[in-house]
């Protein structure tokens, strides 16, 4: 009994051993883990602080900071990112639901309800309303529980109940609720009901078929099911007002149907299925539905620019309420900070509901401060300030204080941009043009005014002959002098290179309506000859232009001339002899040309020597208009202005370029160039009447306009100047060359893919001319890190059925031209083809069309034929055997085979 007593003792101690061991495992275990997650923290936190702006290591915090159950660090986290984005619909309802789980009082609940009112507003999100009233139903029990719950049904339905296909949800759980509500004032069986139950209870039933009728009169996706709940549920036939307005919203939802299909059995962003909605909604003409229609485009587009856009611009020309429109560029500027127009379109919207100026001066510090990659950018930015600062100038009042800070803004623009981006920041001096119209035409400065002038035309634009022109403008109507006048368009005259026409034509009308005849006569004087001295340089570099371009082809025609003075000779002695017997049909094509062209120019009777033979034209063809037909006259002094759209489809006129651009401002004119015939030849000149209105054409290159690619750039004169590569050719380790795409893919379908894994700054489709995709595209990251990390994730993933390749762009060197690459050690003989090359093979010929009597003997080392017989060969033929040069009787007797 005493030795089993102490057998069951040591196994208790035993046990008790194993279990304090088990814990002492877990707690190691936990402690390891607990490390492990301090050490992941801290290097998500060092990163941030590196890159503050990276989405991806705000989430990933996040959900570090979740799986280590660190709540206040976590709240801090979601907090900051709040600050910087808006949070997509999982990371509010991850937020809201861990915070629901640790609330207890009521300042906790009211905590949430405020986070709750924060996330409703990021996006219209159906699932974050149904759990905003999850979350009131469950403090029904509070004073004005019910009330509470009721006023955020209301405010869902007023976001989201319009929602074609998600909508249906909040009206049937409000509809729940009201009938729970109904259910518990039924009374008790046996129990007699009093005269305010029985009040109640209608109320509550009036209520619950209030609901019912509001929801048939919205086109709402499973409409017939609805009708039929409440026909079961009132036990009677529908009224005719109910049937009335059921029928039309029923008309309303068989439009909508199509359009909805579509849009769920697209691949997202689908963009262009949310389009087709809003075109629908616009049509119908009802504001509320159309907003709604964008808010869903947007919920899955939020980085789109031009989605944000479009729905601004309908908010501030069609809606026109301030208390919609600006939160919504707010959100818009959230999610695409750095789009410039959008934050010219806020500070007008703004300025337009009449803001303070603290307000629009807040608005600008922080667009300058969005990080902008272009100069542009800022100079739209900056310009649009300007623009407010000077119309707060009222110039009948005192307005020295409003002046001042005028003067102060755009004299910093102009030092911001100049430090940043040097001459390319403002490359065409507009806020110094625009600083100096305002000092000349309301202050009567012209002291200043010629002081910004003459400071910008000393820093490289002296020979553009349209910043002269408006200088001279300037002066002359406000100026009231006319010796400023003069000496301005005597500095243009002799610094403009590449329009000095027009300021010839300026120049010469000046003194014409203000100067005497001797002033007259030296402008023109002064004009011919500088014209003259431009025009013998421009022949000067364009003779040795030439001259450069026929360096590769001179030895070729060098040969060509000895030949045919070879061939005079023998006529000389056989005058008889037909030519086609003396030249044979070995001449060339070349040969014969060469001889035309100088048989022309031996008669003195056709062209000159710096002219080529042309075709004559067929009978009945007018030179004249067909010239006339095919050039379309274009001002250069205009350039600012104007953008060059090339690649585009034949048959689109004028009106169709103009609807294209009419988005990016008012336009003065659309030169489309066509040949002889009035046909396009693809492309043109659009001129705006604001050069700000360039900006945004010029992010229309490379748009898709019916299937083709549509270029446009600024309208620049290249005379002489060679083309450049658009793109880079170096490695540039914040882009990504992705190949393998299947031809469907899209610019759309590429960002949704790779934004996961950063900002994105730019996606190109790369395609042949014609806008046919060649199944290969460029994007680039703001972040190299970003890039490195998208290639891990997505280098062989299948798109559809095709698993695409994605790498660091590093394109090969670009190829050197022929000319370049050593063309003229080579000489050319006429029929020797092209140039062997170890890449192309040997070349179509290897026969040589030069007499074998005329080539050069081979060394020794090649001969490999008996040196008798090619003797007796020689005599045979009359030929000597020895390797002196031939006469004219030998060459005669060789042809002739005596």
């Amino acid at each position: 009994m005493f030795v089993g007593n102490m057998d069951q003792s040591d196994s208790n101690e035993v046990g008790e051993t194993e279990e304090v061991m088990e814990q002492e495992d877990d707690s190691s275990a936990s402690e390891s883990e607990e490390e492990n997650y301090e050490k992941e923290i801290l290097e998500i936190q060092e990163k941030l602080k590196q890159s503050p702006y990276s989405y991806d290591l705000h989430v990933q915090l996040i959900k570090v900071l979740s799986q280590a159950g660190e709540l206040d660090p976590l709240r801090e986290a979601r907090e900051h990112m709040r600050s910087i984005y808006p949070l997509t619909e999982e990371l509010w309802l991850d937020w809201l639901r861990d915070e629901i789980k640790v609330s207890s009082t009521n300042e906790d609940r009211e905590k949430i309800e405020n986070l709750f009112e924060k996330a409703v507003l990021d996006y219209q999100s159906v699932p974050l309303w149904l759990e905003y009233v999850q979350f009131c139903i469950g403090g029904m029990g509070s004073d004005e529980g019910i009330k509470k719950i009721r006023s955020v049904f209301e405010k869902a339905l007023t976001a989201v109940g319009l929602h074609v296909s998600q909508g249906n949800n909040i009206w049937e759980a409000y509809r729940e609720f009201e009938n729970a509500l109904l259910t518990q004032l039924l009374p008790q069986p046996g129990t007699e009901v009093t005269k305010d139950q029985e009040d109640a209870f209608n109320v509550q039933n009036k209520r619950l078929d209030s609901i019912f009728k509001r929801q048939l009169a919205i086109p709402l996706l499973g409409m017939e099911e609805t009708l039929q709940e409440y026909k079961d549920w009132s036990g009677c036939e529908v009224d005719q007002k109910t049937m009335r307005a059921y029928s039309k919203a029923l008309v309303m939802v068989k439009k909508l149907t199509p359009l909805e299909d579509a849009l769920s059995s697209a691949a997202s962003p689908r963009w262009k299925e949310y389009q087709a909605i809003i075109e629908f909604e616009k049509k119908e003409g009802d504001p509320v539905r159309i907003q709604l229609a964008f808010e869903r485009a947007i919920q899955e587009n939020c980085l789109s620019p031009d989605i944000w856009s479009q729905y601004t611009k309908y908010l501030d020309f069609s809606l026109k309420i301030k208390s919609i429109i600006l939160p919504v560029y707010e959100r818009a500027l959230r999610n695409c900070p750095w789009s410039s127009p959008l934050w010219q379109n806020y500070l007008l919207a703004l300025e337009r509901h009449g803001e303070s100026f603290d307000k629009v001066k807040e608005t600008v510090d922080k667009a300058l401060m969005a990080g902008f990659t272009q100069s542009a950018d800022y100079l739209l930015v900056w310009t649009t300030y300007c623009d407010f600062l000077r119309r707060r100038i009222d110039w009948n009042t005192d307005h020295k204080s409003e002046l001042d800070l005028f003067r102060e803004t755009i004299a910093s623009a102009i030092d911001h941009l100049t430090e940043n981006f040097g001459k390319e920041g403002d490359p065409n001096g507009f806020l110094r043009s625009y600083w100096a119209l305002i000092e000349a035409k309301f202050c009567k400065n012209m002291e200043k005014a010629r002081e910004l002038w003459n400071g910008l035309m000393t820093e490289g634009h002296g020979n553009t002959a349209a910043m002269w022109l408006d200088y001279y403008r300037l002066d002359r109507a406000y100026g009231n002098n006319n010796k400023h006048c003069r000496r301005i368009l005597q500095k243009a005259v002799n610094s403009v290179t590449d329009w000095p026409e027009s300021i010839a034509e300026a120049y010469v009308n000046f003194e014409r309506e203000e100067g005497t005849l001797e002033q007259f006569d030296q402008a023109v004087a002064k004009c011919e000859s500088q014209l003259q001295r431009i025009k013998e340089r421009k022949e000067q570099a364009a003779e040795k232009e030439h001259e450069e371009s026929q360096k590769s082809g001179k030895a070729g025609k060098k040969f060509t001339k000895n030949a045919d003075k070879s061939t005079n000779k023998g006529k000389k002695t056989s005058p008889k002899m037909d030519k086609s017997a003396v030249r044979g049909n070995d001449v060339s094509r070349q040969e014969q040309s060469t001889t035309v062209k100088r048989k022309i120019d031996e008669s003195g009777d056709g062209l000159k020597d710096d002219e080529s033979f042309k075709v004559p034209m067929l009978p009945g063809f007018k030179e004249d208009a067909a010239r006339e037909s095919m050039i379309v006259q274009h001002d250069s002094s205009k350039n600012i202005r104007t953008v060059f759209v090339s690649n585009i489809r034949f048959d689109l006129d004028e009106d169709r370029i103009k609807e294209i651009f009419s988005k990016c401002g008012n336009i003065t004119d659309v030169r489309l160039v066509k040949n002889f015939k009035g046909k396009s030849k693809g492309y043109a000149y659009v001129e705006f009447e604001d050069e700000l209105c360039v900006t945004p054409a010029l992010a229309k290159d490379r748009e898709m306009v019916e299937g083709r690619p549509m270029f446009v750039s600024r309208c620049e004169d290249r005379q002489g100047a060679k083309a450049e590569f658009k793109f880079s050719t170096d490695m540039e380790t914040n882009k990504l060359f992705i190949k393998g795409l299947p031809f469907t893919c899209t610019v759309e379908a590429l960002r949704t893919i790779f934004s996961q894994h950063g900002e994105l700054k730019d996606v190109r489709l790369v395609t042949y001319r014609n806008g046919t995709p060649k199944g290969l595209a460029y994007v680039e990251y703001c972040d190299e890190s970003h890039a490195a990390h998208a290639v891990l994730k997505t280098d062989g993933i299948m798109i559809g059925e095709h698993q695409i390749s994605v790498a660091i762009s590093n394109p090969p060197a670009r190829k050197m031209p022929e000319t370049i690459k050593g063309e003229g050690d080579r000489v050319p003989s006429l029929g020797g083809g092209k140039k062997e090359s170890e890449f192309r093979g040997k070349a179509r010929t290897q026969v040589s069309l030069i007499p074998r009597s005329l080539q050069h003997p081979q060394s020794s080392s090649q001969t490999t034929v008996n040196t008798k017989s090619v003797d007796k060969q020689s005599v045979a033929n009359g030929q000597s055997s020895s390797n002196k040069s031939m006469s004219n009787a030998d060459f005669r007797n060789m042809l002739l085979k005596k």
